[in-house]
């Protein structure tokens, strides 16, 4: 009985010996590998440049620019975190636009958890209505978004906020590029069910000027307030309420 017993176990034991040596050389393959591999995974027509990749995908850095702003970009995976059956790295951003947080990625989850620092504006861009343009950057104080997927997705979680100092912000109404030179702005991401609410509010009164909503389908709805409106020199104001929604622009993914 005790020979059935042992040989029972055998199997087992083979098995689990077998998928730690497999995860172990997956390992040892992750650690080696250049970081240059991960432009591979950048999606097609990013806003962003990036270059003189170095070290490993484990850990490494890369050159990113925009415009005039460039940076450095460091990336350090935590090993015991593949355990779970998620990839997290800490990253941090050196050069004139100062950065720090982590990136979660997981079977149908992607993460940014307590980024704090500036962003250019082309990284929040997809949380921003399409023709929305902020020149730029905005400041992160402990931003944390969860998706289903990196471009697509219900969504998770959220909370933080963004800071804006402001200027010529250019936005689209109907079709028709606007333009309105705005106080400072903080948005607020916060969930409602599976979708994202973006609230865009001046940073010194806290007086509301729009809110987007980003479904999980990637459908974005936008309501600007009359507030928002009156900043436009080319808007023609009735007098009304200030916060009444005044327009709601729906656009798909």
């Amino acid at each position: 009985m005790s020979h059935a017993a042992r040989s029972d176990s055998a199997p087992v034991s083979f098995t689990a010996w077998f998928l730690l040596g497999l995860l172990a050389l997956v390992l040892a393959l992750v650690v080696r590998a250049p970081a240059s591999l991960l432009h591979k995974a950048l999606p097609a027509g990013a806003p962003l440049s990036v270059s003189a990749w170095g070290g490993s995908v484990w850990n490494g850095q890369a050159a990113w620019s925009q415009g005039d702003t460039r940076g450095l970009l460091r990336w350090q995976m935590q090993g015991w975190r593949l355990f779970t059956g998620r990839v997290v790295a800490d990253i941090s951003n050196q050069g004139a636009i100062p950065l720090q947080g982590q990136l979660v990625a997981g079977p149908g989850r992607f993460e940014l958890v307590a980024v704090s620092g500036e962003l250019p504006v082309a990284l929040v861009q997809p949380l921003l209505p399409p023709g929305w343009e902020l020149p730029g950057v905005v400041q992160a104080e402990s931003l944390s978004v969860s998706r289903g997927g990196l471009r697509s997705g219900a969504w998770r979680a959220a909370g933080g906020r963004l800071l804006w100092a402001g200027g010529a912000m250019q936005f689209s109404l109907n079709g028709m590029p606007q333009q309105a030179t705005l106080p400072a702005l903080a948005m607020t991401p916060r969930l409602e069910g599976d979708t994202l609410v973006l609230a865009l509010a001046e940073a010194g009164s806290g007086l509301g000027l729009a809110l987007v909503r980003i479904a999980a389908d990637g459908r974005v709805e936008t309501q600007l307030r009359e507030r928002l409106l009156r900043y436009n020199p080319a808007y023609r104001s009735g007098g009304g309420d200030p916060d009444a929604v005044v327009a709601t622009v729906r656009q798909a993914d």
